[in-house]
């Protein structure tokens, strides 16, 4: 269960602010992390990191609609996996990864293409993701999509 937090778009945010939160969230069990968009929301990163957080940056993609189906065939077997998270015609990809022994053959792109297909047959119009890295953008822009903004993800250091 993640916790939601609402910030408003010209608001400030304090390293109070922050430490509020997170004393709420380990009230009620939840990981002490936050995931907001950079360009949206950006005095929250400094208010983040003053409160002890690590900010990672993450490039946040989303889907053309008009991008075509991605061909599957020939690809198969438990080497990696995913997942999508629809809600109301919007489907985030998640956890897409792939064991280390099995990598560059494809399969990643394979399973992101199938979540894109089960997403869409399920009326999401919107598919988004944030990818690991710029590498791992360039993979998913091979598939159709495109950068539209900074997801940034806050959690404490290890």
């Amino acid at each position: 269960m993640a916790a939601l937090v609402r910030c408003c778009l010209d608001a400030r945010h304090a390293p109070t602010d922050v430490q509020k939160v997170r004393a709420r969230q380990r009230e009620l069990g939840i990981p002490e992390s936050f995931e907001w968009v950079a360009e949206t929301t950006p005095s929250l990163r400094a208010a983040a990191e003053e409160s002890g957080l690590v900010v990672h940056e993450h490039p946040l993609m989303v889907l053309d609609p008009g991008a075509p189906a991605a061909d599957v065939d020939g690809v198969s077997g438990n080497m990696s996996a995913g997942q999508h998270q629809p809600l109301a015609g919007v489907s985030e990809i998640v956890g897409v990864g792939t064991l280390p022994a099995a990598r560059r053959r494809g399969l990643a792109r394979a399973v992101t293409a199938a979540l894109v297909a089960d997403a869409r047959s399920r009326g999401a119009a919107t598919v988004f993701l944030s990818a690991g890295d710029d590498n791992v953008a360039r993979v998913y822009a091979r598939l159709g999509f495109r950068r539209v903004g900074t997801a940034l993800i806050a959690e404490p250091a290890e």
